[in-house]
């Protein structure tokens, strides 16, 4: 059984889309879902399908605190609750698209990698970073959707405050994200990590607008999309369906 810790933040129409999609993907008995709500108090609602969720973390948030600190302090929490040998962790907006993704990612552990999943490119706002850092997120996942040993994630704090994230320091080596300690600590390290790759898909222009990532792995197999942006800016009254029917494919991918 793996872990797999998300972060919600005021939009909890994600966490539905998320909970069918899990069903639709993996059996129960291959997973435990952990979510933190870091909604801003005043935002928080009542998550109607928490019987569908294996443990519930309400965090005390408040809003306009940098996201940095909010949501990779909510990371740090969260693990805390995690017990399997593996992590999963991702953004609510970001959805698997694998349905045999358990048993590849034990298999990967197997042979001996600490991390793996989609690589610090989203095709917008990231790439910039990655193409003037290349050497230093190449087959390093991030916490976009990537699985993690538990010691090791637990080993480093996920947050990054604004005084970090602006240092000189920091910025002319490119250590300016969530987990950036993570990551610096498997280079300096040397630690086995694999990167999944962003994929430049699709026939469908539905599925290749602004902010819809694909990652494919290193065998080119489909293994999910980063719905860039969904939980804030990017939300519209469209988001939902569009959501919903980018899901409905399997993308070649037969569940098990």
């Amino acid at each position: 059984m793996i872990d797999y810790l998300t972060v919600i933040y005021k939009n909890y129409d994600l966490l539905d889309l998320q909970l069918d999609n899990f069903k639709k993907r993996f059996s129960s008995e291959d997973y435990r879902l952990i979510v933190v709500d870091n909604t801003p108090d005043s935002e928080k609602k009542k998550i109607q399908r928490s019987d569908e969720i294996d443990i519930i973390i309400e965090l005390e948030s408040f809003a306009n605190t940098f996201d940095g600190v909010s949501h990779g302090g909510a990371l740090d929490v969260g693990l805390q609750y995690c017990e399997s040998d593996i992590v999963c962790l991702f953004d609510s907006d970001f959805f698997f698209l694998n349905s045999n993704l358990n048993t590849y990612i034990k298999e990967k552990f197997a042979d001996g990698y600490v991390a793996v999943g989609v690589e610090w490119d989203d095709g917008c706002d990231t790439r910039p970073w990655v193409e003037k850092f290349p050497d230093r997120f190449n087959n390093i996942p991030c916490a976009f959707g990537a699985f993690y040993d538990l010691a090791f994630a637990k080993s480093e704090s996920w947050i990054i405050t604004h005084a970090e994230s602006q240092n000189p320091n920091n910025r002319s080596e490119g250590f300016i994200e969530a987990g950036w300690r993570i990551r610096r600590k498997i280079l300096n390290e040397k630690i086995k990590t694999l990167g999944w790759k962003t994929s430049p898909i699709s026939d469908n222009e539905i599925f290749s607008g602004y902010g819809n990532c694909f990652f494919m792995n290193e065998c080119g197999i489909m293994m999910g999309v980063h719905y860039g942006a969904g939980s804030h800016r990017r939300w519209s009254k469209n988001s939902y369906k569009e959501i919903e029917k980018l899901l409905e494919s399997d993308f070649n991918v037969q569940k098990n």
